[in-house]
């Protein structure tokens, strides 16, 4: 079985999503970017 995870840093919300066989969504999540520090908003 594969999964994907998909990160979006954009300028406001940094958004992520897990996949199952490209087309499932098992998880999502959105939290605000932290500009000075992206790997504080995506952790």
């Amino acid at each position: 079985m594969t999964y994907l995870l998909g990160i979006d840093t954009g300028g406001t919300y940094t958004d992520a999503v897990i996949l199952r066989e490209e087309s499932e969504v098992i998880a999502s999540a959105k939290s605000l970017t932290t500009r000075e520090d992206l790997a504080l908003g995506i952790g």
